[in-house]
């Protein structure tokens, strides 16, 4: 047995108080300290005329209280070695801290005042909302991440939380005050379930204390379902970006949050199509064998509240339709043909092997028991998966592309420049 399927052994979980949880997993071999934690109040609970405030909130985390500026934070940090980060996603808001231990106390003291003191400097505020403003400008003009964002749209019912960018719009943002960020911050982030996971050489009773005086007591952590909805009609959409010299193709549909049963067989059908190897089938037919593009894969998304599937390609823009219609290809051969015995074997073999890697290190080991308690797996789910495992077969794989890849379901995004199909072309 490993580490991934003992891990319900090693890790301690405590429930602090009311909505927060704290996880524990000391090693004694190497003197240092691994955080990964979570506050519930990620983009899907922006109100709909300011999206991009969890974002701008989160980034201001890091410049401090009004006791400890942004200045002092950072030399603190760098004069220790240590390091501390905030970060949106849709679900929560993510922080994490690493450390040696005997500087455990200073850091966790700089991130209580980050995250339970924000000053929302007006000054700070208008630098970090230029900021994003350029970083909105850069999403824009990026093939990919513009055509994902627009995909999303395509994907997803009409207001879904999933179907919004966490960086929002230049026209929401300009609109945020300070006074909207205070009290977002208080309207969720004060109130919202808490998740630490530790990692490392640490005494429990100081952890757990500081804890409890960080966070107090929250709301509890309701059962998140995926949202019900009908998926829109498939569509398709072309975004000129005559400046660019490669185009982007996007094809996805909707498909499972991370608890639906449907999950793992669909995760391993996605590894094949475009993870194993040097991207899967899709990367294998379109890149190495017809030589179309300069990238093709696939991955899946799983959430909360829902998720999504996605394949892309970069190729001169000369190859779209033939590219297109391979990926269309090997869509319908896993939907018409079950994929093969070993095929499906390197898939969870892939997928265990991943496990373990994250593992070896406490940063790993502190993200991973985060993740399976934030998604309501359980810290004994590597064990049940493999378990599961043993009982998906190559004809479920095929259910699951049928289920959820046909063409009926599937929307495309294509952004680039505008240029004529010439057969025969190359990358």
């Amino acid at each position: 047995m490993g580490v991934d399927t003992d891990l319900a052994k090693l890790v301690e979980e405590h429930s602090i108080a009311k909505g927060v949880r704290c996880l524990l997993y000391r090693a004694n071999d190497n003197p240092t300290v691994a955080v990964h934690g979570s506050i519930r109040a990620g983009t899907t609970f922006e109100p709909r005329n300011l999206e991009g405030i969890a974002e701008l909130a989160t980034r201001l985390l890091i410049r401090g209280s009004k006791k400890l500026g942004s200045e002092k934070i950072a030399d603190s940090l760098e004069s220790i070695g240590a390091a501390i980060s905030f970060r949106n996603t849709p679900d929560a808001v993510i922080f994490q801290a690493r450390m040696t231990t005997p500087w455990m106390q200073r850091v966790l003291n700089i991130l209580s005042e980050c995250l339970t003191r924000p000053s929302f400097d007006r000054r700070d505020v208008e630098k970090e909302k230029e900021e994003l403003l350029t970083d909105i400008r850069l999403r824009d003009d990026d093939p990919t991440r513009r055509g994902i964002r627009e995909l999303l749209q395509l994907v997803y019912p009409k207001n879904h939380p999933y179907s919004r960018d966490r960086f929002g719009t230049a026209e929401s943002v300009k609109k945020i005050e300070r006074g909207d960020l205070v009290d977002f911050f208080h309207e969720y982030a004060v109130k919202a379930p808490v998740i630490l996971a530790f990692a490392g050489q640490f005494k429990p009773d100081p952890v757990l204390k500081w804890t409890g005086r960080t966070f107090g007591e929250r709301e509890e952590a309701s059962a998140v379902k995926t949202i019900p909805g009908t998926q829109p009609s498939p569509a398709k959409k072309e975004i000129v970006m005559a400046h660019k010299a490669q185009t982007e193709i996007m094809m996805g549909t909707m498909a499972v949050g991370r608890l639906d049963p449907d999950y793992e067989a669909l995760n391993l059908l996605n590894a094949i199509l475009g993870e194993l190897g040097f991207m899967g089938r899709l990367g294998q037919r379109v890149r190495d064998k017809e030589g179309l593009a300069y990238s093709c894969t696939s991955f899946l998304n799983a959430g909360l509240q829902g998720g999504n599937w996605t394949a892309l390609a970069g190729v001169n823009p000369k190859n779209v339709d033939r590219a297109r219609a391979l990926i269309e290809e090997e869509i319908k051969r896993v939907i018409d043909e079950p994929v093969m015995e070993q095929e499906l074997e390197d898939a969870k073999e892939n997928q265990t092997g991943s496990a373990l890697m994250e593992l070896e290190s406490t940063e790993g080991i502190a993200r991973t028991s985060h993740n399976l308690v934030h998604y309501g797996l359980g810290l004994d789910y590597f064990a049940k998966r493999r378990q599961f495992f043993r009982r998906i077969n190559v004809g479920q794989l095929q259910e699951m592309a049928q289920k959820y890849l046909q063409p009926s379901r599937t929307s495309t995004v294509i952004v680039g420049p505008t240029a004529k199909t010439e057969p025969g072309s190359k990358p």
